[in-house]
């Protein structure tokens, strides 16, 4: 079977090229990562707003990223790609977990970060990068997004980005964790890669004069 594609309207044509020209171009969010809820005084130059020291190695980050640090801190091994994701800007960590063993040793709880996210660009960027790095042997696992669960109260839509874990194969936790690590330093590159390769190869079709 196949389906044609829909014949996109010159607004929506201009609204992917402007998404797409936004992620070859993102710099990061301006100011500290953790915003208002950051008030640590900066050691080098004593201000409360720099980002001389702002990284995912803030020993305030697990409670800074988080919207009640008090009972949900960021978890230490997660808290870089939360870190990394807010940091891009156009992806909204709203949940997270850096991945638990059961009782009986064997992987209980995968690590995974969810997130909103604005542009279904955006969504299919990180997705394709994802691929990528499976597929170049970076990453121990098959990671992947997905819709997640929203509340039922929520109308907006969550996703998820998680390892897939295939039936019959042991999981091994660990690896999936040092997988983290990788995704997180690779974030930005990765989302400034795959905006530039679409915008090349969907060139004539985001031209609302082709």
């Amino acid at each position: 079977m196949r389906i044609q594609r829909p014949d996109g309207s010159t607004d929506r044509q201009l609204e992917l090229a402007t998404d797409i020209a936004e992620a070859v171009m993102v710099d990061g969010v301006r100011g500290r990562v953790c915003e208002e809820t950051c008030t640590v005084i900066c050691p080098s130059c004593g201000a409360a707003g720099c980002r001389c020291a702002c990284s995912p190695q803030c020993a305030e980050a697990p409670r800074a990223l988080s919207s009640d640090p008090e009972n949900y801190p960021i978890e230490p091994l997660i808290v870089p790609l939360v870190y990394e994701m807010k940091r891009l800007g156009i992806f909204r960590p709203c949940w997270s977990c850096e991945g638990h063993l059961g009782p009986d040793g064997k992987l209980w709880k995968v690590p995974r970060v969810w997130f909103y996210c604005d542009s279904m660009v955006y969504v299919r960027l990180l997705a394709d990068g994802l691929r990528d790095f499976t597929s170049s042997g970076r990453l121990n696992g098959n990671w992947q997004v997905v819709v997640s669960f929203s509340d039922v109260d929520n109308p907006e839509t969550t996703f998820s980005l998680e390892p897939v874990l295939a039936a019959g194969e042991d999981h091994r936790l660990a690896p999936l964790q040092r997988d983290i690590g990788e995704i997180a330093s690779s974030l930005h590159g990765m989302i400034n890669h795959q905006a530039r390769r679409l915008q090349r190869e969907a060139g004539a079709v985001l031209d609302p004069t082709h």
